[in-house]
């Protein structure tokens, strides 16, 4: 009897595959998070059984794992040029809220809950470890430019350093991506865009206080 073999599946096919499951899944989890996207939901989505899903990735954690890594690989990339530009640090600083802006085009605070509270222990440490060197990393770099040069108080002299000073830089542009993201123009939308990143430069240089009343 002839031995039958395995019919071989095309390596791009492979991979033409797990990209299209990765971008379904991205829209599914930052939409919608963790906790709500099943792994049944996602193969329907993609158009695969569940055993064929199961092919790319072990299990739900494991795909949520590869989306946001990419994710965070994609903005360090983004926020390292950023930096690195020779543009003074307000203007970099505007670049970078400007980025963050057009590109947070979900509930970045529901993806940062649900890498907090809803995965492993080992899984959490890891997206965690990649959240602090490839988003936070970049730009407490440009605020420690902005002490070194003047442009910003360091701790010593009513400042605060520049991890924290990430944190809220961080904080405001998540409450500035939830409102922009309320209009659905997209012309209207990339002029509030442009708008907001100024605006959450001049909180953090100058505050909300009239200068002529202090």
């Amino acid at each position: 009897m002839a031995r039958t073999t395995r019919k071989q599946v095309p390596q791009e096919n492979v991979e033409e595959t797990r990209n299209a499951i990765l971008r379904v899944a991205q829209h599914l989890f930052m939409t919608y998070g963790w906790r709500v996207v099943t792994a049944r939901q996602l193969a329907e989505a993609c158009g695969l059984t569940q055993p064929a899903f199961y092919h790319h990735f072990a299990d739900k954690q494991a795909l949520y794992l590869a989306v946001v890594t990419e994710e965070f690989a994609k903005m360090k990339a983004a926020l390292e040029r950023i930096v690195r530009r020779s543009d003074e640090v307000p203007e970099r600083l505007r670049n970078v809220a400007s980025y963050l802006l057009s590109r947070i085009q979900y509930d970045f605070g529901l993806m940062l809950h649900d890498v907090r509270y809803e995965l492993s222990p080992e899984v959490r440490a890891l997206l965690d470890a990649q959240f602090r060197g490839g988003v936070i990393a970049p730009i407490a770099a440009l605020f420690e430019e902005g002490i070194r040069q003047g442009y910003l108080l360091d701790a010593e002299h009513g400042g605060i350093a520049p991890t924290l000073a990430t944190s809220l830089f961080m904080n405001i542009i998540s409450r500035f991506a939830a409102k922009v993201q309320e209009d659905v123009s997209a012309h209207t939308r990339q002029s509030q865009q442009a708008a907001s990143a100024d605006l959450v430069v001049r909180l953090l240089f100058y505050g909300i206080a009239n200068p002529e009343k202090n």
